[in-house]
């Protein structure tokens, strides 16, 4: 069985009506049975617009970057990705295949 990584990264601002981007692509991840996913929140970064995005030491500014990753079979994540291209107005889409997987303490 082949694995890969997908990775989407988008702003903690962004949004897709009233809720966070991020927020609505868990809850489509999760609803499409997806095992496990985890979203990483960086203190700093830019993307293509050149705005820089940081965390300083007395006062936090918004709209950090945030990578949501999930290791998944590469059947899924092919399935789940006319949807999340439709969910994506702004960010980016990564796939890596994996060569290797070891699990522990699994059930």
């Amino acid at each position: 069985m082949k694995y890969q990584k997908l990775c989407i990264y988008v702003d903690e601002d962004d949004k897709l009506g009233k809720r966070p981007l991020y927020e609505e692509i868990l809850r489509f991840l999760k609803e499409q049975g997806v095992e496990g996913a985890t979203v990483f929140k960086g203190v700093f970064g830019w993307g293509p617009d050149g705005v820089v995005h940081t965390v300083r030491l007395l006062r936090a500014v918004g709209n950090l970057p945030l990578k949501i990753e999930i290791i998944e079979r590469e059947e899924v994540i092919k399935a789940l990705l006319p949807e999340l291209k439709r969910l994506l107005v702004k960010g980016l889409i990564t796939i890596s295949p994996l060569e290797e997987i070891i699990l522990a303490n699994s059930k």
